[in-house]
């Protein structure tokens, strides 16, 4: 008799627990795990702050090259800038496997065949520029330093191991 409440029991809360949607779904947006590519690398979704499906909308490289080069309009009313990398990014953070291109507005490392694209560089810009227009909610705003601060973060994690590169840019896909 006592097996089977046992029995009766773990099978209830295994229905139970099969019927809530996954941390993923809480989420919001069709691939990502977060709030933001900070969220989707980290899998930490307990925080209290807003996570609407809406406000993880990021836009693309392919979006972000045609607003920087003046060809489509901002995509919120926060404008945002073609900084160069070293601007953005500060100094002692080049540019993943391209050192010597600080120099280069954040507009050259999005969705080119020139020899100094990377994917991680991309990927970070792509952050920036979500961030800094308000399409990825930032705790303390979407001011210039707040989004910079956040790629900045997202750069030392990858350079300290924290990510892998490949995650960074998986996590950023999935937002936009």
């Amino acid at each position: 008799m006592n097996s089977r409440r046992q029995f009766i029991t773990k099978a209830a809360a295994g229905g139970v627990v099969a019927a809530i949607a996954s941390k993923t779904a809480w989420a919001g947006g069709h691939s990502a795990t977060g709030c933001s590519v900070s969220g989707n690398l980290s899998g930490n979704l307990s925080q209290a702050r807003d996570c609407s499906t809406a406000n993880v909308e990021g836009r693309s490289p392919r979006t972000w090259k045609r607003v920087l080069g003046g060809q489509e309009a901002q995509p919120t009313l926060e404008n945002v800038t073609n900084f160069k990398w070293k601007d953005v990014f500060g100094f002692g953070r080049s540019p993943f496997t391209c050192r010597d291109k600080s120099e280069k507005n954040i507009r050259k490392f999005l969705l080119t065949g020139w020899d100094h694209y990377d994917e991680t560089n991309e990927a970070l810009v792509v952050a920036y520029l979500n961030a800094r227009s308000g399409l990825y909610p930032l705790p303390n705003g979407t001011s210039e330093s707040n989004a910079r601060a956040y790629v900045q973060g997202l750069y030392d994690d990858i350079k300290s191991g924290v990510f892998q590169k490949a995650d960074v840019v998986a996590a950023v896909r999935a937002t936009y």
